[in-house]
């Protein structure tokens, strides 16, 4: 029989001598034969064939001492049963990543609508009549106990993050908030706010998501802090009286650039939506 030392191993199977001997340590792949007088290490061509093997498993992830048991080889079912059971990991973390690739797609889109409006003249704004489209989201009803805490970000961002996280759930722009009066909107009177954000729906939060959208609405981009967004809602309101549109009373606000995006206030863009008549619709 033939023996390869650990350096001619190293040479012809472009693995580093110290792996081989991390290989050896673990069990993962000792050598056929040391010998006694040099305590050198020798492998077949048996086990030389076992490296192509490791590489190829670690590659598709399976793990070390999954690996050891797989070069044993005693029959199919061995190989079978891991395969399976990779399959079924790999197919989990595919679904992730599609989730996670989707959610980062619709906040970039989100950015560059934010990035299209900030470039526009900041002219007198363009008040319009158009179809609040449908979301799938997820709902948290926000109760304002301290007048000190009525601040958008602190009514979203602190809620849906520890929600979203406990539940592994994706959220994905924009975040957008409901008030039952744009009236106490405005005078800041509101104690308690419906925050909504769309949500990348599966069977596992099925439970926890709702519709809503698919009514008609005054809108209008409200730019800047949102300490002067009275007077975008007071704008919207004029239009609506000089136009005999009668509006609901309640409001949506979506934010399209928001403290998530910037920290200059002056380039938050909000999106206002002021339902037109009848019931607003939630299913």
């Amino acid at each position: 029989m033939e023996w390869y030392t650990i350096g001619e191993v190293s040479k012809h199977c472009k693995i580093p001598i110290r792996t081989l001997r991390y290989y050896d340590d673990i069990g993962l792949l000792k050598p056929d034969r040391i010998s006694p007088e040099t305590n050198y290490r020798y492998y077949s061509m048996e086990g030389m064939r076992k490296i192509p093997l490791i590489k190829y498993y670690k590659q598709l992830g399976f793990k070390l001492e999954d690996i050891a048991r797989m070069l044993e080889r005693p029959d199919f079912d061995v190989l079978e049963a891991y395969m399976a059971q990779e399959l079924l990991i790999v197919e989990r973390q595919m679904a992730e990543l599609q989730k996670k690739h989707f959610a980062i797609q619709e906040w970039y889109r989100l950015l560059k609508q934010g990035e299209t409006l900030l470039a526009e003249p900041a002219a007198e704004p363009k008040i319009e009549i158009s179809m609040f489209p449908i979301y799938r989201t997820m709902k948290v009803r926000y109760e304002v106990k301290d007048r000190q805490e009525a601040d958008i970000e602190v009514l979203y961002s602190n809620v849906f993050v520890e929600l979203c996280t406990r539940h592994n759930i994706y959220a994905y722009g924009p975040f957008m908030l409901h008030f039952e009066s744009f009236d106490r909107r405005v005078d800041r009177t509101f104690t308690e706010v419906d925050c909504y954000t769309a949500v990348i729906e599966d069977e596992s939060n099925a439970s926890m998501t709702a519709v809503i959208g698919g009514f008609q609405a005054v809108c209008l981009v409200h730019r800047g802090d949102y300490s002067t967004i009275g007077h975008t809602y007071r704008a919207v309101q004029d239009w609506a009286e000089r136009n005999e549109i009668l509006l609901q009373g309640s409001s949506y606000e979506r934010y399209i650039i928001d403290p998530w995006s910037t920290t200059k206030r002056e380039n938050y863009i909000t999106e206002l939506i002021v339902p037109i008549g009848g019931e607003r619709a939630i299913v």
